[in-house]
């Protein structure tokens, strides 16, 4: 097996075997709504038709079967920095929700999405 060395705060995808996709999002390369759309469709492979809002990322993230995997590990770092930019919060709320909402719809999906971030992020997309 050879060696591979993935830094963490870089925005990176990893086909790791035919069950599993491991993902990492950086905030600090998603302090705006178009630069974490952009961010998310590119590490997730979205199709070309990719509406590049947030009604289109739920789509697109409650449907990844094009990954053709079992299992899908996303890791979150630096969450508090995406869409800091912003001139409101709206963007990064929605975002929250939006996760949150798409957490709920892998409960009872085949596909297992598993999400890793800072705790005090987790609370926030799942408060129970």
């Amino acid at each position: 097996m050879a060696l591979q060395l993935l830094p963490i705060n870089e925005s990176f995808n990893l086909k790791c075997d035919n069950a599993s996709y491991m993902i990492t999002l950086d905030g600090n390369r998603c302090k705006t709504k178009e630069m974490l759309l952009n961010e998310l469709a590119s590490i997730f492979k979205f199709p070309k038709h990719f509406g590049q809002n947030f009604d289109a990322l739920y789509d697109c993230l409650t449907d990844l079967e094009w990954l053709g995997v079992d299992h899908i590990y996303f890791l979150i770092i630096h969450p508090a920095l995406i869409c800091a930019d912003e001139k409101d919060n709206e963007p990064k709320e929605i975002f929250d929700v939006l996760l949150m909402d798409v957490l709920k719809a892998y409960q009872h999906n085949p596909m297992h999405f598993h999400l890793i971030a800072e705790k005090s992020f987790l609370k926030i997309i799942n408060p129970n």
